[in-house]
Parts: structure tokens; sequence; C-alpha cells
């Protein structure tokens, strides 16, 4: 601008109509500007904006001709501005610690959805040909969109992984929906990863170690009120605290003694003798858990006699108790080098009244180890009373807050007609 603002004001220019500039009759038109300090004719020479006012080609009337510099322009009242449509996000799921066996099913349901598929594998084999432990290539030929694993000789870390998936998310516009844990040890941190992403949808952080750690999970579960077995934690590394904790507890033999991380029946011991809960309990002590871990001591538990069952269940905020049983599964297990394999199960009704303890049983469980959305999986043992037709006294062995192992969920969806299991 040639000279500065001053005795600013608002004016209407006018211009001629194309069929009746013979006549110097004007039409006034809608274009308003803003006016600035008066300009000298040198310097209004130099100007490209400039409003003239006075005399004009178009008007002889006028008083001395003013030149200033135009400020603002407006042509229209309403100017309408370009139209930038917001990029449509894509919605996405996060598929922690998969297996190929769930992977089919689970891909499934995200493509029926429209979800794109993230996978995070923690600890990345190397090796082809593992089901239970994917590599990234597999993972994607079975139709996974990416893949995020540590780089190689770095260990996993959540912080690391959660700085990956947003800037993922922020790249490529996705929004992600949740964290699917698809693996017992991946309950250790997805609830985490989830909150790190920003989503609300995750179960209770405050409770994140009594999903996974077997002593805080009896300890959870006894504080709301439901029966859990007798156990005590020992932490000789030798064993020689197994006999003090029988005794203060009044087990008798045959007693179990497990690692506290475990999953499926690894690192579990049905001990008959006190030389045997002495020798394994020390085992454990002394060693990694299944799940790559130290453990810091050993569960020395009551053996809890009578029907083990599967009881899988739905939490959502949207069920009328925050959890629903959809399927149970009783079990047929034999002692096998000294613990307790399942040979075969079979589906029962949990609408049916001989299995109505289990329901509610379970459904208080969930809530006590504070899981709020996705699947969980509890099993527990119970005794049938043939009074009452119907079974009593349940009692937890363990509950994992993710889809049931044994592709139980899929030979659910095989059984019942009619019924989506993802």
């Amino acid at each position: 601008m040639n000279a500065e603002i001053e005795n600013v004001s608002t004016i209407s220019l006018n211009r001629p109509d194309d069929d009746q500039v013979e006549t110097n009759d004007m039409e006034n038109i809608e274009h308003e500007a803003l006016v600035g300090a008066e300009l000298t004719l040198k310097e209004a020479t130099k100007s490209a904006t400039i409003a003239t006012l006075g005399d004009t080609p178009f008007n002889n009337d006028g008083e001395e001709l003013e030149h200033h510099a135009i400020v603002a322009t407006e042509i229209v009242s309403d100017p309408v501005e370009p139209h930038h449509p917001d990029a449509i996000q894509v919605n996405a799921v996060v598929l922690l610690d998969p297996r190929l066996t769930d992977c089919p099913e689970v891909l499934e349901a995200t493509k029926r959805r429209g979800l794109i598929t993230l996978a995070v594998i923690p600890k990345p084999k190397r090796i082809t040909g593992s089901e239970f432990y994917p590599t990234a290539e597999a993972l994607l030929e079975f139709g996974v969109h990416q893949v995020y694993e540590p780089p190689i000789g770095q260990k996993f870390d959540i912080t690391e992984c959660a700085n990956h998936l947003q800037t993922v998310e922020q790249q490529q516009n996705l929004r992600f929906l949740g964290v699917i844990p698809l693996r017992e040890a991946a309950v250790d941190y997805s609830d985490i990863l989830a909150a790190m992403l920003g989503l609300h949808v995750h179960n209770d952080l405050g409770l994140c170690s009594a999903r996974r750690d077997k002593g805080l999970m009896k300890t959870a579960v006894a504080n709301a009120g439901l029966r859990v077995a007798k156990f005590a934690r020992l932490t000789a590394q030798d064993g020689s605290d197994v006999p003090n904790a029988i005794k203060s507890l009044e087990l008798d033999f045959p007693v179990v003694v497990k690692t506290p991380r475990g999953m499926s029946t690894m690192d579990v011991y049905i001990c008959g003798s006190m030389e045997e809960a002495v020798r394994r309990s020390g085992e454990i002590v002394r060693s990694v858990g299944p799940d790559g871990k130290k453990a810091n001591y050993s569960l020395l538990e009551e053996f809890l006699v009578g029907n083990e069952f599967a009881v899988n269940l739905i939490a959502s905020p949207t069920t009328p108790r925050g959890v629903q049983v959809t399927d149970i599964w009783e079990y047929n297990k034999k002692s096998t080098d000294g613990t307790m394999v399942n040979t075969w199960q079979t589906m029962v009704d949990p609408h049916c009244d001989t299995y109505a303890s289990l329901v509610r049983y379970a459904e208080g469980v969930c809530r006590a180890v504070g899981i709020k959305y996705g699947f969980a999986h509890v099993e527990l043992m119970s005794r049938y009373d043939e009074k009452k037709n119907k079974f009593v006294d349940p009692v937890m062995v363990e509950v994992g807050a993710r889809l049931a192992g044994g592709r139980k969920a899929i030979m659910a969806g095989g059984t019942v007609s009619g019924w989506e299991t993802f």
C-alpha cells in the first residue's frame, strides 16, 4: 500500500450499463470498497488498486478528482467459499498377537464391516511354518492389511508401538475402534494400548494385572464376595515354604502348584505328595514362565472337585448386567503326566436352569476383574446337586479377557443355527 490509511470510509462504485453507455445512465452494482488515504497523481499511477472520487469519464459534473488506495473490497454480501470436503476416515481395528487359527473368521468379520486390520506381533518369529506364532509375511498373506513388529534386536515396547500406530492413524486417515487381544499373553497390555490410542472402549485399567496374574485374580474375585479356591503365594527357590503353606491352608493331597501367569495347562501340576509339591514349586520360582517372563512366585491351590466348565461371555455397557453369557462347554478331563488334559467337551444350554448358578457366577467374576468390553472366558468347577437337579457352588479356576481358545467360538457358531459368532 502506498499511503497510510486515514479517514477510512465505505463507498459504492458505479459502472455504466453496457447497453446504455451513450446515454450516461449508470447502474449501481453491489460492490463496496474500503477506501484508505488520498494518493498523489504520481502515486496513483503506480497503484493497481485505487478508487477515483469526483469527475470521472462517465460523470463530468463531479468535484475535483481524488485518488485513494483501496484497502479491501467485497463483491457480494455473502461470498461463496470453495468447498473442501474433509477426507473420509476409514475405521480400523488392532489385532494384538494373532494366531493363524483364529485369523480367517476374525478377518472375515472385519471385512464384512469394512474395517482395516492392523496386526501387532510383540515377539516376532523369524521362521515360517508356525500357526501359533505367525510371521508378518504369513499374516499379510492371510489378509491382514498392515503388520507392526519391533525391529530386529529390539524388545517390544508398548509406548513405541502406540507411537507407531498413532502415526499410521494420522498419515493414513484411519480411526481405530478397538484393540482385540487374540492370545492370553496379549491381555497384559491390550487395554493399556487401547488407552494410549485415545480409545474409551477398554477394560478397567486399575485391574489389568488381576486379569492376568492368577493370584491377583483370585484376590479381586474374593473381594467381590465370590468363592475362590484356597491359595498361597510361595517364593522360596527350593520350595521349602510349601509344607507350612499346606498346613496353614489345611489342604489335603492332591494339591495344585502352578505358575501365576501361565496359559492353557502349561506349568500346572497336580501334586500327590509333599516331595512333588516342593520340587514343582521350586522349579517354577527359579524358571521363566510360558509367557517369557520370570516367575517371581508359584501358586499353591486346593484341588477342586467336581465338573469343570468353560463359560464364554461378551461384555458391553449395552447389556443389562454389563456382561452376557453366550455359550457354556463342559470339559471331560483326565490326569496325564501330573496335569489335567481336556480330551473332549460338550456344549450345554446356558438358558437351562440346570446351569443358572454358573451363569450368575461367571458374570460376577467378569465384573470383579473389570471386564467391560469384548470377549471373556471363565473356567470354573461346580458340583451337581441331584436333589435340586442343578449345578451348585461354582468356584473359579481362572478368567481370561479374550476370545476362548480351542476354537470354541467357531464351534459354537457351527452348532447354533443362525448365530453369527463374530
